[in-house]
């Protein structure tokens, strides 16, 4: 595999369970998380780097087995999550997830996503984020939020591509908050 695989242009994804072309011929398959996707949860979390870990979970701890349990065992009534995975020597890997919660009946989620390193700055992100807002608005989601690091140019980037307004709190630099309403203004 190479390191690097563009998108193929003309690609797109309308809703989880596409596949989307790669210029190397690698095909990326996004679809809803499953329960049986624990292990592979698993061995991509242990598999990202100490960088993109610490952007994600905002901390070096590495996540429970109970998180992960969390993270696949979904409750499809307040929660969404798509991930991307790849076929390797006759194997499905997980390479990327984007995921959001509802916390509360007014329609607000937090969302978070990552994606493996071997697969960042290839357009993947992108897939992803579009992928989780279709589901949400889907769901009756009417705004996205979640914080990322300040120094995560590339989730900050991406966010702005999409519309997310970008804002920090106070004596919190370090981290941008990113809200993106999903319902027309009226």
């Amino acid at each position: 595999m190479s390191p690097t695989r563009p998108i193929a242009s003309g690609a797109h994804l309308q809703h989880p369970g596409h596949a989307l072309p790669y210029d190397d011929g690698t095909s990326i398959h996004l679809r809803l998380i499953e329960p049986d996707d624990f292990e592979r949860e698993r061995e991509f979390v242990e598999g990202l780097s100490p960088r993109t870990s610490y952007q994600r979970l905002m901390s070096v701890r590495k996540p429970t087995a109970d998180e992960l349990f969390r993270w696949t065992h979904i409750d499809r009534s307040r929660e969404g999550a798509v991930v991307a995975t790849v076929t390797i020597d006759g194997r499905e890997r997980q390479v990327g997830v984007a995921r959001y919660v509802m916390e509360g009946a007014d329609g607000e989620a937090e969302f978070a996503m990552v994606i493996g390193d071997e697969w960042q700055g290839q357009g993947l992100g992108a897939q992803l984020l579009s992928a989780l807002i279709e589901l949400a608005k889907q769901s009756g989601v009417r705004r996205l939020y979640g914080n990322t690091l300040s120094e995560n140019n590339a989730m900050r980037s991406l966010g702005r591509r999409f519309g997310f307004r970008q804002s920090r709190e106070p004596g919190e630099a370090i981290i941008t908050m990113l809200s993106l309403n999903l319902l027309p203004e009226s």
